[in-house]
Formats: C-alpha cells, sequence, structure tokens
C-alpha cells in the first residue's frame, strides 16, 4: 500500500510538472498542442481507475450478475451540473445495462417541476405550482433530501402526472421517498383523459386608489382595460376609490381533477420510503394527495421493472459542492433507501470556480464519505475528478488540477477508488482539443451531449478494464 502511495505522489508531481509546462503553453494559440499530438499523449495513457481495490466487493456483486443473471445491482452517481442534465450519467447507464441487464430507471425527481432541467427520460406534469430549494443555498428549513433539491406545494388539489418517455424504462415497481416517510400522495392509474392545465384565466383583486385609472391599473399588471372591463361587466371607464377590481393575469387557475377519477394502488411503508408493486409494467401513474396537511414535500421517486441487471441513479444539481449536500442529513438518510452497492461521486467543478484550498475542498469530501458510510457501511465509493474547463476564454481552471492531485493522493486513507476525469479528458492541453470537436460547451465550462456522451464511454471502459482485471486475479487465485 506505502508503494502505491509513493506511486501515485510521483505521477501527481509529473502531472504538476505538465500544467506548469501547459501555463507556459497557453501563452500562444500556436503553442497549443495539435489534435494529433493530444491523441498520441492519450494513447499512451491507461484509461486507470485508482486504488481499484476499493471496488472489490461490488465488482463481485457484478461477477454474480454477469453469471447467474438474478437480482439487482444499485449504482448511484451524485454530482453537479455536469450530472443534473443527465447525459453523462444516463450515457453510462446504458452502457452497463447493455451489458447486464436493465433493472430500471432509478431515481427519477420532478425536475422541471422546480423550474429546472433534469433527466429526458421522464416527463412530469402537475396542476398546482410548486416551490423548490437547492442544496446550494443557505440552510433555511427547507427539506432538501435525496435529490438535494426540497419540492413543496400547498395546493391541496394538487396532482402529478409521471409518464415515461422511453418504454425500455417502463416500470412495476416503484419508492416514495417524502421527508419524514409519511404517505402524503395516493398513487393511482387511469384509462381516462387527465387534463393537468386549466382553461380558465387567473384572477387577483385590486383596491381602487385615489386618482387611478383603468389604463393605468392595465399597465400595472400588463394587461387591457377590454379585459378588465369584461371580467368585472363594465360598461364604460369609471371607476371608484375604495372599490376592488378583478384581474385577469396571464397565469391559468389550477385544474381541477376529482380524485374518482383515479384508481387507487396500494403502497407498503418501510424504513426509508413508500413502497409500490403493480401488476403489469407502467409508463404513466398518478400522484394525488393522500391526506390533508399544511405542506406537501416530494424528495424523490424510483422507478424499477421485475428483471435482473443494473439499477442507475442520477442525482445532480447545478452548482452544488461537496459542502452542500454535507448541510442535510436527510439526503445521507434517504440515501440509504436506495440500497447502493457502488456510489459514484462527480463534484469539485464549483470548488475549483470557488478557488477553494485542496485542503478545505479534501476536508469537505472526508465528510461526506463519513456521512455515507455512517448510513452505507459496505456500499463501495468511486470519485470522479472535476473535468477540464476554463475560468474565462483563454484563461484554463488549473485549480481543477490542484483539487485533482488532492483527491488522488488522499485516495488511499480515504478508501476510495478515483477516476482521474480531469487527467484522462486531456487536462489543459485538451481543452483545445475539446473545443475543436464540439465537446466543451459556449460557457466553457459544461460539455456538450457529445462531450458528456464521450465522457461517459471513457469512464464505462475504465470501470470494464478494471472488472477485467478484478476478474483475472480472481482466477488466478482459485487455481
Amino acid at each position: 500500500m506505502r508503494k502505491d502511495k509513493i506511486t501515485t505522489i510521483l505521477l501527481v508531481f509529473f502531472n504538476c510538472l505538465c500544467i506548469y509546462a501547459q501555463n507556459d503553453t497557453i501563452k500562444s494559440n500556436e503553442e497549443i498542442l495539435t489534435k494529433n499530438t493530444v491523441a498520441q499523449d492519450s494513447a499512451m495513457l491507461e484509461n486507470k481507475i485508482y486504488y481499484p481495490e476499493q471496488l472489490d466487493t461490488f465488482f463481485k456483486k457484478l461477477e454474480h450478475l454477469e453469471k447467474e443473471k438474478e437480482g439487482k445491482i444499485n449504482i448511484v452517481h451524485i454530482g453537479d451540473s455536469h450530472i443534473q442534465a443527465g447525459f453523462f450519467s444516463g450515457k453510462v447507464r446504458t452502457l452497463l445495462q447493455e451489458k447486464f441487464g436493465n433493472g430500471g430507471l432509478g431515481f427519477a425527481f420532478p425536475y422541471n417541476l422546480a423550474k429546472t432541467n433534469g433527466n429526458p427520460v421522464v416527463r412530469y406534469a402537475s396542476n398546482v405550482e410548486w416551490n423548490s430549494y437547492r442544496n446550494i443555498f443557505p440552510v433555511n428549513g427547507a427539506q432538501v433530501g435525496l435529490s438535494g433539491i426540497a419540492l413543496s406545494t400547498t395546493q391541496k388539489n394538487l396532482v402529478i402526472e409521471l409518464s415515461v418517455k422511453n418504454l425500455e424504462y417502463g416500470f412495476s415497481k416503484m419508492k416514495v421517498f417524502t421527508p419524514d416517510n409519511d404517505q402524503l400522495y395516493h398513487i393511482g392509474i387511469t384509462d381516462k383523459e387527465v387534463k393537468m392545465e386549466s382553461s380558465i384565466t387567473k384572477k387577483i383583486t385590486h383596491k381602487i386608489k385615489g386618482g387611478e385609472t383603468l389604463s393605468g391599473i392595465a399597465n400595472k399588471y400588463n394587461t387591457t382595460v377590454v379585459d378588465i372591463k369584461k371580467l368585472n361587466k363594465l360598461k364604460n371607464n369609471l371607476i371608484q376609490t375604495g372599490k376592488t377590481l378583478l384581474i385577469p393575469t396571464a397565469q391559468r387557475e389550477p385544474a381541477k381533477i376529482p380524485q374518482s377519477l383515479f384508481t387507487s394502488i396500494d403502497g407498503k411503508k418501510t424504513e426509508d420510503f413508500y413502497e409500490f408493486d403493480f401488476e403489469r409494467e407502467l409508463d404513466k401513474i398518478y400522484f394525488y394527495a393522500g391526506k390533508e396537511v399544511d405542506l406537501y414535500d416530494l424528495n424523490g421517486i424510483v422507478l424499477e421493472n421485475d428483471k435482473s441487471g443494473i439499477v442507475y441513479h442520477s442525482i445532480g444539481v447545478n452548482g452544488a459542492r461537496f459542502s452542500d449536500y454535507n448541510k442535510y442529513p436527510l439526503f445521507f438518510k434517504q440515501l440509504k433507501g436506495l440500497k447502493p452497492d457502488l456510489l459514484v461521486v462527480s463534484l469539485g467543478t464549483n470548488e475549483a470556480f470557488d478557488r477553494m484550498s485542496a485542503d478545505e475542498f479534501q476536508t469537505q469530501v472526508n465528510i461526506f464519505v463519513k456521512n455515507v458510510k455512517a448510513n452505507n457501511p459496505d456500499v463501495d465509493i468511486l470519485l470522479t475528478t472535476p473535468p477540464p474547463s476554463y475560468f474565462s476564454k483563454g484563461k484554463p481552471n488549473t485549480v481543477a488540477s490542484e483539487l485533482t492531485n488532492e483527491l488522488i493522493i488522499n485516495g488511499i486513507d480515504g478508501k476510495y477508488a478515483i477516476w482521474d476525469m480531469y487527467y484522462y479528458l486531456g487536462a489543459t492541453l485538451g481543452l483545445q482539443y475539446l473545443q475543436d470537436e464540439k465537446m466543451l460547451a459556449k460557457d466553457l465550462v459544461h460539455y456538450t451531449v457529445k462531450g458528456y456522451e464521450y465522457t461517459g464511454d471513457l469512464f464505462f471502459e475504465s470501470v470494464m478494464q478494471t472488472y477485467s482485471k478484478f476478474n483475472q486475479t480472481e482466477k488466478q487465485g482459485d487455481q
């Protein structure tokens, strides 16, 4: 183990020398490495995982699944905006499930109800407005759990429609996570058409003040005099101080959807979630108020099927850091409900942009790993380093390299494996290549769909190479 750490430190030292050379190189566009040079260097580099022995338990389960074709393996991938969009983790899910079987989509959060981007496989619609609060903000009492985003509404007539766009992810099992594991929602199906949006214009009231005119009130609320007169049945433009007017808005009233429309399906309460089993595979289901409470919260949904294989849960929050997840004990408590066999964590980009010191970064990583292990003592952990990016045009984010080196050096003591995304994507010298190949987004921080899928291919390749070496070692041990 000591020899491994010395070797790793030497490699990190070499990386630092490369970074020094890179910083000197990027002063002139003509001095940037050509695509051919980058390709040659990449070919010489082994796409490896550091400290692969930390994945032995996971690989033993994977080996059993591959041979016996029975059971499920849960992989949970947690991260920031690189993960929330679902392209990187989605590519890895597809590749793993093609090889080992599709056990279900996994975690599926209604990101669009929280007015943000998310997994394109599942579509959500609701008849009411929802409030959301991301873990990146200061703690304010919001029930931030497994999704990293608190989602809630006070509307007692709420209905959520969940529909799966890709029928490969039809589901016959479902888990529902709420803050106190209460049955806040009934689950139902129907063969009738459900209109989630109302055609009725939402109205607000306005008390007329002295000196106000109809045209002035109409301008204030971005409506027209004609619409105000029609709604209030006014025959002329005369209005009286102290009276109240109804004002039409661009919003719609919540659609009134009777609960009698649905056939309710009973669930079973477990320690961490409510579990539902369906007689057949579904691609659509509805949530509606199960009991009258002041606030309806939803932390996440898990979709599975009856087949053996991989269940790949993807959880990401735009702008998140290790410290943001560390703020919420409910996140780690509910993570246990996913029964993770492997936890993949892709964070560090936002810490790099904050220019966080390597020591503080490692402190937050250690807290995160400790919290995970406290609730999931048998889980194997694989951290990916932050990918290369720019601070601004022409100014590469070299702090990402410092955080990468810190992770690698401390991997042995932290008892987690590491995949060096920063180095295998070319580090600073690879940025021009990523731009030329249209894999880096216009903001020079995020990646395009092509870039994320390329990253997913590299990650899958590395995991499979490490798994193959594990199998070879196992066979040699049996001889």
